[in-house]
């Protein structure tokens, strides 16, 4: 997204007087807010306006309990963004050049009152609103004034992973790294198991010898199902997101969207299943080699049949069988021995 490309991209500033944002969302002020996330704090921020170096303008920050993150955390379509210097640099509602344009970005919630962009450290906002409707406005200090995004949330299309018991037991089946090769995986080119409950996914083990002869792992002890079916989890300092869904009655589908495994598909089964799998595969094998055998029994019959229809097409060359004597056996044994 090329309005995220720095620190100093995407930010809005405040409307002077009391607490109103300037040009935020056109249905903030006909719409309400949840009680529950009240105003954390007013504090007055000098700031020098070209209208009135005098004016002052008075900052609302939300409070947002941690326990509401869900509220937050997702993609978002930026709608606005307004500079420090009060010029709108991004209006998608009502710039027709801005209207064709997308401009999507993950928030996730770090504090009770601030949000974190593109899971940047430096790109760290206060909530000024949140709205019932999927509507936030976040601001930042830029200089000597402040720049605001507004947005709204994306919401997601993904189905919930359906789970059948509290918890599943699963073995790796096969799996798909696009990034490496377009070979599936399968057998001995790959390990792993997982436990998948409704809430979570435990003991996430999987290692994958790709094509290359390149072998790739990834340990999770626990990540949180949210929306969707994705998670997050921290690996040795690193972020790992994805996303779990069903695949087919038994099976799970587990996509990584960040990490070592970027772009990888890992197909997970119970253990039950995979035997079925196997032996599934183990008849088409041996079916594969009865027939084989059927089609070299049938070519050889078939070519039998046509040398007979070939003697019998040119019978007329062949000499008639001579029908011998026993005088004449006897004298051709004395004198050429019998022929085998």
């Amino acid at each position: 997204m090329k309005v995220l490309t720095s620190k100093k991209a995407i930010i809005v500033m405040l409307s002077l007087g009391s607490v109103v944002l300037a040009g935020t969302i056109k249905d903030i002020n006909s719409r309400t807010v949840n009680r529950a996330r009240a105003l954390e704090e007013l504090a007055p921020a000098e700031r020098t306006l070209a209208s009135d170096e005098n004016a002052t303008q008075k900052v609302a920050v939300m409070l947002v309990d941690m326990s509401k993150a869900s509220l937050i955390n997702g993609n978002w379509e930026i709608t606005r963004i307004v500079g420090a210097d009060g010029v709108v640099t991004f209006d998608k509602n009502n710039n027709p050049e801005d209207a064709k344009k997308i401009n999507k970005v993950p928030m996730k919630l770090v504090s009770t009152s601030l949000v974190r962009l593109n899971n940047d450290k430096d790109l760290q906002y206060k909530i000024s609103l949140l709205s019932d409707f999927g509507t936030i406005a976040i601001f930042k200090n830029m200089g000597n004034g402040f720049e605001i995004i507004e947005a709204k949330k994306i919401k997601s299309t993904a189905r919930d992973v359906n789970v059948a018991s509290d918890e599943v037991e699963l073995v790796l089946e096969r799996a798909l790294n696009q990034a490496k090769s377009g070979k599936i995986l399968m057998g001995s080119d790959i390990e792993g198991s997982m436990t998948l409950t409704k809430t979570s996914i435990e003991g996430l083990s999987a290692r994958l010898t790709n094509a290359n002869g390149e072998v790739q792992s990834i340990d999770v002890a626990s990540a949180q199902l949210m929306d969707g079916g994705s998670f997050k989890a921290d690996v040795d300092g690193e972020e790992v997101a994805g996303v779990v869904f069903n695949n087919g009655k038994d099976g799970y589908r587990l996509s990584f969207v960040t990490g070592p495994l970027t772009g990888a598909m890992l197909n997970f089964v119970t253990a039950g299943e995979l035997n079925k799998i196997e032996e599934k595969d183990a008849d088409n094998n041996e079916n594969y080699f009865e027939k084989e055998e059927q089609q070299v029994q049938a070519a050889a019959q078939n070519e039998a049949i046509e040398e007979r229809r070939d003697v019998a097409s040119d019978v007329e060359n062949y000499e008639p069988v001579k029908v011998l004597s026993a005088d004449e056996v006897r004298e051709t044994a004395e004198t050429q021995g019998f022929s085998f």
